[in-house]
């Protein structure tokens, strides 16, 4: 019983914890699955005075997703594997010279399987 009650006085200790205090609050609040991405972004590019780079890059990136049928289809596949959409992002990242924020950003969208709504999370952060 006496671990059980130790045990839930460290998670609420972790759960606490002075991460939040560290980002950035963007100018407008937004909320939901995308919001919290773009919040991050926003804490992100802002701790490295890169807002404006990163900006661009999503804008253009929107763009090439609404005009290239191909890769908003590679994009929002569910049967290409996780870790290969995140590497090819991560090779097209550094190709294009996206800033590394965006690069993180789209890495991590990958992993997370959450590229299918990578226009709502641009959407958000603008």
């Amino acid at each position: 019983m006496a671990a059980s009650g130790k045990l839930t006085v460290l998670a609420r200790q972790l759960s606490t914890s002075s991460v939040a205090t560290q980002l950035v609050k963007p100018p407008v609040q937004v909320f939901g699955l995308e919001g919290r991405y773009a919040c991050a972004l926003y804490s992100a590019a802002s701790k490295t005075k890169a807002l404006d780079a990163v900006e661009k890059d999503l804008k253009g990136l929107q763009n090439q997703m609404r005009s290239d049928p191909k890769m908003r289809d590679l994009l929002r596949d569910p049967t290409t594997k996780r870790n290969v959409k995140a590497a090819a992002l991560k090779d097209v990242a550094a190709k294009v010279k996206y800033n590394a924020a965006t690069g993180n950003l789209l890495t991590l969208l990958a992993e997370n399987g959450r590229l299918g709504r990578l226009d709502g999370i641009i959407n958000a952060f603008s």
